[in-house]
């Protein structure tokens, strides 16, 4: 399809066009080349910078895990200065004596292995048997680092440090721990010396940060439990704002990844994470991808452009050039055969210094304009003789069915059955709607269009007319727009509304009592034409109707013309019907609108059985 399309466009298409299109291809080789050589340099530099990324991620995570492994010595060494059956005071001076030489230290206790307290300094926690830390040191028997957490009688973060204590026969005697201020830890990320514009963040198993290269804090961890108690009631972080969804749960996991992504401020960057070990801690690092790629992309753009240029430049050298030496006489070629189809055979062009071949073209247009002038004249003479012909045929058909309506009258006359007299009166109101059509079509100044509006108009009333009931108090409103349709639509449409307003008489209104008919037509967006009867009278049963002959000729007339028909019985009577207005007065409509049962437009459809 895409292949034909292309084929048609290149056959049709203009001698420059053609001409600036091979140009273009002949160039695109080498252009594709270079762009593919500067995306892979772009490519490279992107590559490059990642790994910088990546080993600034490693620093910091370097300097976070020597904090930990000083800290891991502190607690061995208060272990080592801490008699194991000593009374409490004895704890507690060394506790003191560890807290003044480490102050990152906030409060030290030692718990035995159930969990309980056994002696402390400014840590008030009573049990430790729920804790996740005291649950990983008993099962790994070693040093683990908590996630974000607080002890009881203060309001700041911190997290735990805790470390297996055994005695000289290697039974497990404990678990001595220590609550870490947190701002420690963002003191070894500034140590790292990382770029001023990259960010980075120490995170626990949940995502919480426990120490960021950006935040501003003092000698206190406020300013970080403010941070993370907004980040949670807001039901975010920093760091979730950061990555997607399945990247979180693998740096969470202690997974190691690398990735590009949109910062919470909105900034595009390169990230890495590190995992760290003794506890489930990583590290995120991340750097601007304007700081790390600012001159890389600008060198690619600037080559991009270039070629671009350069490309455009061959191109429009190439029109001009056909547009000196081609078009300027192709134009004038092109203007006298416009005008030559618009009818006007007195243009003419001045082609003496066009070449040879082009001056022969014009020449040979102006003879063949003589020959069109000439021929048009004997085909309007012959075209006035079958438009006379045709518009006796219509008023001939019109007299006839005004002959037909009254044999039927004069049959009627005879006839004492009531049902037999209603099908005659049916059949006759078929017949003066037929008979209005073919009036019109005479009348008309075309005999291919009929005025939608006049006609429906003057339809109706005669419908209404010829009911023949005086009793019948019924007002009727149309509200049709002037639209020309085509006569072999105006058949359809006509039996149709016919169809609709008899049986509206008929059933809608009994016992002589009062009403409203309305018909509207209204042309949509969506290109299509909506026809709408109303009434305002009993109603009736849809579904009982719906093999009846009265409704089965709409939904035929309605199907000949393409259109879809539809009626509510509930509250009156609401008949629609929806058509495309291309079928009406000719178009691309016509050749689809008959594919229900192949009826011709304005035939009359078959009888339901």
């Amino acid at each position: 399809m895409i292949g034909s399309r292309l084929s048609s466009w290149w056959l049709r298409g203009a001698l420059r066009q053609r001409l600036a299109v091979v140009l273009a291809l002949v160039l695109l080789p080498p252009v594709t080349l270079s762009v593919y050589l500067a995306w892979d340099a772009y490519d490279e530099h992107t590559r490059r910078a990642q790994l910088s990324v990546k080993q600034f991620a490693l620093l910091a995570a370097t300097y976070e895990r020597k904090s930990f492994e000083d800290t891991r010595s502190a607690l061995q060494r208060v272990i080592r200065e801490t008699p194991l059956d000593a009374p409490d005071y004895v704890c507690e001076e060394v506790f003191s004596r560890a807290l003044e030489n480490t102050p990152e230290f906030a409060g030290l206790g030692f718990f035995s292995p159930t969990g309980g307290r056994i002696c402390g300094r400014e840590m008030s926690m009573s049990d430790a048997s729920g804790r996740s830390w005291f649950a990983d040191v008993r099962r790994y028997r070693g040093f683990t680092i908590s996630d974000y957490t607080f002890v009881p009688d203060s309001n700041d973060p911190v997290i735990v440090v805790a470390h297996a204590v055994y005695d000289d026969e290697g039974r497990f005697r404990g678990v001595l721990a220590a609550s870490l201020r947190l701002h420690w830890l963002s003191s070894f990320l500034r140590q790292a010396q990382l770029p001023a514009e990259g960010v980075a963040f120490l995170l626990d198993s949940r995502g919480r940060v426990l120490a960021g290269s950006d935040l501003s804090m003092d000698d206190t961890d406020a300013a970080l439990a403010r941070w993370n108690a907004e980040a949670e009631r807001a039901g975010s972080s920093p760091f979730s704002e950061t990555v997607d969804a399945d990247l979180r749960e693998r740096i969470v996991a202690r997974g190691s990844a690398d990735f590009e992504a949109v910062g919470s401020d909105g900034v595009p960057r390169f990230y890495s994470s590190v995992a760290l070990p003794h506890g489930d801690v990583s590290l995120l690092f991340g750097v601007p991808k304007a700081s790390a790629l600012g001159w890389v992309e600008k060198d690619m753009i600037t080559r991009l452009v270039s070629l671009a240029v350069i490309w455009l430049t061959a191109v429009a050298a190439a029109w001009l050039a056909i547009q000196r030496l081609v078009i300027h006489w192709t134009s004038d070629l092109r203007a006298m055969s416009q005008a030559y189809g618009r009818g006007d055979y007195s243009v003419s062009r001045d082609f003496t210094q066009a070449p040879a071949e082009l001056r022969q073209l014009g020449d040979t247009l102006e003879v063949m304009a003589l020959r069109i002038q000439s021929r048009e004249a004997e085909l309007r003479d012959s075209l006035a003789q079958k438009d006379l012909l045709l518009r006796e045929i219509h008023h001939r058909v019109k007299n006839n069915l005004q002959i037909v309506t009254s044999l039927l009258n004069i049959h009627g006359k005879s006839v004492t059955e009531t049902s037999a007299r209603s099908a005659l009166d049916e059949v006759k109101l078929r017949v003066r709607a037929l008979t209005l059509v073919h009036r019109y079509l005479y009348e008309s100044d075309d005999l291919q269009l009929v005025d939608l509006n006049s006609f429906v108009s003057e339809l109706g009333q005669a419908v209404l007319a010829s009911s023949g009931d005086d009793r019948i108090r019924i007002a009727f409103q149309c509200d049709i727009p002037d639209l020309p349709i085509l006569s072999d639509r105006a058949v359809p449409i006509a039996l149709l509304v016919t169809e609709a307003i008899t049986n509206a008489l008929k059933h809608a209104f009994p016992d002589g009592r009062a009403g409203h008919i309305g018909l509207s037509f209204a042309i949509r967006d969506d290109g299509t034409g909506r026809l709408i009867l109303t009434d305002d009278g009993i109603g009736f049963d849809v579904e009982a109707a719906r093999e009846g002959l009265g409704v089965h000729l709409m939904h035929a007339f309605a199907k000949q013309i393409g259109g879809v028909l539809s009626i509510k019985g509930s509250d009156g009577t609401r008949i629609v019907m929806d058509v495309p207005i291309a079928s009406l007065v000719g178009g691309a409509g016509r050749g689809q609108d008959d594919e229900g049962d192949g009826a011709e437009p304005g035939a009359l459809p078959e009888a339901a059985e």
